[in-house]
C-alpha cells in the first residue's frame, strides 16, 4: 500500500481525519492511503510529489478539471466584492439567463441550490405539491441523495424505512443495458418494455396516486450503467399517458458529461422537472432545480420566500457556474469530449480483451465502467482483490473508483486525447498480466 504522511510528534492528515471526522470515513480516501494537496487539469497531486490522472473527479463535481484559469479568475474576482446577500444581484440575473439558454425547452425557470440532494428534494416536493398526489416512484440501485426523502430512493436502507413508516417512496428494476460496450451502445434497441410494465403494474396499485418518476438518465453510483437505449423515450411516453411527472436527476449527467448539455439531449427525452448539480459549479458547491413556470405556480413553491436557501444563489456560486457555462460553450469543447470518450471506450474494448479481470465495459460519453472479476470463479471480485488492483493503477498514477467491483471512470471533461492513452495504459498495465 502506498505510504501515507509519516506519523510523529503531529498526527497526520489520515489520522486527524479518522479522529475528528462524524462517521466513518471515505472508503476510497482510506484505499488510496494519500493525501492530496493540489490539483491542476486533469491531475491531482498529492504530499509526496506524486501525480495522477484524476478519473474520479470527486465523483464528477470537477468536471472540468482542476483550478481551470477561467474558473480561478472568476471566483477571485467575485470574492473580493460580494459573497452573500439576501438581495438581488447581477450575477444571479445573468447566471438564470445563461442557464435558460442550455436546459431542455420548457423548462424556463430555476432555483438554485448548493447540493444534489438539496436539489432532489425541492424536485420531490414540487411534483408533489403541483399534482396533488403524494407517491414517489424510484429505480433499484438508483441513487439520489442521502436526506429524509431521497435516502429511500433505489431501495436503499429499506429496513430503515419501514421502520420510520416512509409509505410514498418507492422503486422499480431499471432495465440495464446488458449487450453493449460504450463502443456499440447507440446501436441498442431494447426498451425496457418489461421494466415498463412492471412500473405500469406497480403504479396501479398505489393509493393517492403518483406524482412523479424519478429516474438517473445513467446509474452513476451503481457503477455508470446506461439503461437500454430506448428506455428513458418510453419511460417519457408512459409519463405522459398517467399524468406522472418526470424528472431526470442530471446531477452527474449535466454539463457535457455525455458530450452534449445534458444526458435528455442524448436521450432525446424532454423532462418535466430537471435536477443539476456535481459539475455544474466546477468544483463550488451549486445545485439547481429547472421546471416550468406552470409548475412553480402551482406548487407550494409560489409562495413568497418558499424556493429560497441560505447559499443558494449566492454571488460567489453564480460566478463559478458563469465560468462553467463559458468554459461548456466554447467552440470545441463537447466535440472533445466525444472525441476522448469514443478513445477511452475503444480503449476499454481492447483492455477487457486481454484482461482476465475486467468485464462488461459500458458507459456513455465521459461516463464509463466495467466490472472487476476474480479469475479463479468468475465472479465479481472480493474487497482484496478490488483493493489490490485499485492500489495498482493509482500506483501507475491514475486514480479511478475502483476499489469496489463496479468501477467507475468519471474523467475531467477537459481530458486531452493525449492523457486519455496515457489513461489507458496506466490501467492495462495494472489489469492486463
Amino acid at each position: 500500500m502506498l505510504d501515507t504522511l509519516p506519523s510523529g510528534a503531529h498526527p497526520s492528515v489520515p489520522d486527524t481525519i479518522r479522529r475528528l471526522g462524524g462517521g466513518g470515513p471515505r472508503r476510497i480516501a482510506e484505499s488510496a492511503g494519500v493525501v492530496i494537496t493540489h490539483g491542476e487539469g486533469a491531475r491531482l497531486h498529492d504530499s509526496q510529489g506524486r501525480s495522477y490522472l484524476d478519473f474520479a473527479t470527486a465523483m464528477g463535481v470537477a468536471g472540468f478539471g482542476h483550478a481551470h484559469p477561467r474558473w480561478v479568475s472568476a471566483l477571485h474576482d467575485q470574492v473580493g466584492r460580494l459573497a452573500a446577500t439576501v438581495l438581488h444581484t447581477p450575477m444571479q440575473a445573468d447566471y438564470l439567463a445563461g442557464l435558460a439558454e442550455i436546459v431542455p425547452p420548457g423548462l424556463e425557470r430555476v432555483a438554485l441550490y448548493s447540493g444534489g440532494a438539496e436539489a432532489v428534494e425541492v424536485a420531490l416536493r414540487l411534483a408533489q405539491s403541483a399534482t396533488g398526489r403524494r407517491n414517489v416512484v424510484s429505480f433499484t440501485t438508483g441513487f439520489h441523495g442521502k436526506t429524509a426523502g431521497t435516502r429511500f430512493t433505489g431501495r436503499r436502507y429499506h429496513e430503515e424505512q419501514d421502520a420510520l413508516g416512509i409509505r410514498w417512496v418507492h422503486d422499480v428494476a431499471y432495465p440495464l443495458c446488458t449487450e453493449h460496450d460504450a463502443v456499440s451502445y447507440p446501436e441498442c434497441s431494447g426498451d425496457g418494455a418489461a421494466a415498463l410494465a412492471a412500473l405500469d403494474g406497480y403504479a396501479a396499485t398505489l393509493s393517492d396516486g403518483v406524482a412523479a418518476v424519478i429516474v438517473e438518465p445513467v446509474l452513476g453510483t451503481a457503477g455508470n450503467r446506461p439503461p437500454q437505449r430506448h428506455f428513458l423515450g418510453r419511460l417519457r411516453d408512459l409519463c405522459t399517458r398517467r399524468g406522472w411527472l418526470l424528472i431526470l436527476d442530471e446531477n452527474i449527467t449535466g454539463f457535457g458529461r455525455l458530450g452534449t448539455n445534458f444526458a435528455a439531449d442524448w436521450f432525446s427525452v424532454k423532462p418535466d422537472i430537471l435536477v443539476m448539480g456535481k459539475a455544474m459549479g466546477g468544483g463550488f458547491p451549486l445545485s439547481g432545480v429547472a421546471a416550468p413556470s406552470s409548475l412553480w405556480d402551482n406548487s407550494l413553491y409560489a409562495e413568497m420566500s418558499a424556493t429560497s436557501s441560505s447559499y443558494g444563489a449566492n454571488p460567489v456560486a453564480c460566478a463559478a457556474g458563469l465560468a462553467v457555462l463559458d468554459i461548456l460553450r466554447e467552440e470545441g469543447f463537447l466535440d472533445n469530449v466525444r472525441t476522448v470518450a469514443a478513445r477511452l471506450a475503444t480503449g476499454l474494448r481492447e483492455i477487457e480483451r486481454s484482461s482476465p479481470y475486467v468485464v462488461r465495459t459500458r458507459g456513455v460519453g465521459l461516463m464509463l465502467g466495467f466490472d472487476f472479476v476474480d479469475p479463479a470463479t468468475g465472479e465479481m471480485a472480493g474487497a482484496e482483490l478490488c483493493k489490490r488492483l485499485f492500489l495498482d493503477t493509482l500506483g501507475r498514477g491514475l486514480l479511478i473508483v475502483g476499489d469496489v467491483p463496479g468501477v467507475r471512470l468519471n474523467p475531467p471533461m477537459t481530458l486531452s486525447p493525449a492523457e486519455a492513452d496515457q489513461a489507458l495504459e496506466a490501467l492495462a498495465g495494472a489489469v492486463c498480466r
